[in-house]
């Protein structure tokens, strides 16, 4: 009980000091209005706007729970004249507002903030999200006209060597900068049959990890915007005209997260085609959206046929006779 009751005199302090310091000219104001309390004396009005007010009880939840008189009277304090503000702003603006009008716009949202739940329930229950790949390749063939490049894009490959020592960083350095395979690759890669197996950039760069035992993905094939990339890492800075002259150009890049060793495979400009894998999340989006209308569009098709069949819908002759 004790404590309860210090827990009271606490929150009663902090309200009496924030009321203070908010109200430091006003407190005969407030005590003229303990007459309008919403509860009883145990409920007593901090501050009026107009003939709104704000109640003790209403300031009970935002003081966080171990918080010192002196947090919670600053805090309550800026509850207090962020309300006074709004409630400001509110009266202002019905006393501008022509009544109907407030009305009708809120009948207008309500009906909005309606039919999207509606909605949004519709799609989740029925539609598939699931968009085959040869759906993707057919829109793309019957469309090329409409994926041409608005800007300069590549496709790299790129491997984080934040934690290499510098042994590591410049064999896989040499690796990613590789365009034939080393001379003595055939003698150390033969196959059991007698075949050599076969040589890629990519084949280098893991052998040099595994001999390494380093650990990290090598993310390949990825099409992005040069000023994506350029924006993204600390490139060369000849890097755009080196991308787009050398094909495999190699190249470290770095940011905030840490270092990464690139290499450049297709450089494509502003105008030409661009590649379906490029396309491809802007093309499932379209699909989407319209297996997304024609879910919907069933859907109030299937409603309306219902309230039809019972009966719900009238339409009425507007040149009838009254």
């Amino acid at each position: 009980m004790h404590t309860i009751a210090t827990m009271k005199n606490l929150w009663g302090a902090a309200i009496g000091l924030a009321v203070a310091s908010a109200f430091s000219c006003g407190c005969d104001r407030i005590k003229g209005y303990v007459s309008t309390l919403r509860g009883d004396d145990r409920n007593p009005p901090v501050a009026r706007v107009y003939d709104t007010y704000l109640y003790r009880s209403d300031l009970h939840h935002i003081v966080p729970k171990g918080s010192s008189p002196q947090d919670s009277a600053a805090i309550v304090s800026r509850y207090i004249d962020a309300w006074i503000t709004r409630q400001l702003i509110l009266k202002t603006a019905q006393m501008n507002m022509p009544e109907g009008d407030l009305e009708k716009e809120i009948a207008d949202f309500r009906e909005l903030l309606l039919t999207g739940r509606y909605e949004q329930k519709i799609i989740s229950e029925r539609l598939d999200t699931l968009v085959a790949e040869s759906d993707i390749e057919e829109y793309y063939q019957a469309n090329k006209n409409n994926f041409i490049l608005d800007k300069d894009i590549l496709c790299w490959s790129y491997l984080p060597i934040t934690y290499c020592d510098e042994a590591l960083r410049k064999k896989l350095r040499t690796a990613f900068a590789r365009d034939k395979a080393p001379s003595d690759w055939t003698k150390r890669h033969k196959n059991p049959d007698g075949s050599t197996l076969p040589w890629n950039w990519e084949a280098g760069v893991e052998e040099a990890m595994k001999e390494a035992s380093y650990n990290a993905p090598l993310i390949r094939d990825e099409w992005t915007e040069l000023e994506t990339l350029t924006g993204k890492y600390e490139t060369d800075e000849d890097f755009a005209a080196s991308a787009a002259q050398k094909k495999g150009y190699s190249f470290v890049a770095k940011n905030t997260d840490g270092v990464y060793l690139g290499r450049v495979s297709q450089y494509l400009r502003r105008g030409a085609q661009a590649p379906i894998e490029y396309a491809h999340h802007q093309i499932k989006s379209i699909l989407l959206n319209r297996r997304m209308a024609e879910t919907l569009r069933q859907a109030n098709a299937e409603l309306r046929q219902q309230a039809e069949e019972n009966q719900k819908i009238e339409i009425f002759d507007l040149h009838e006779d009254k």
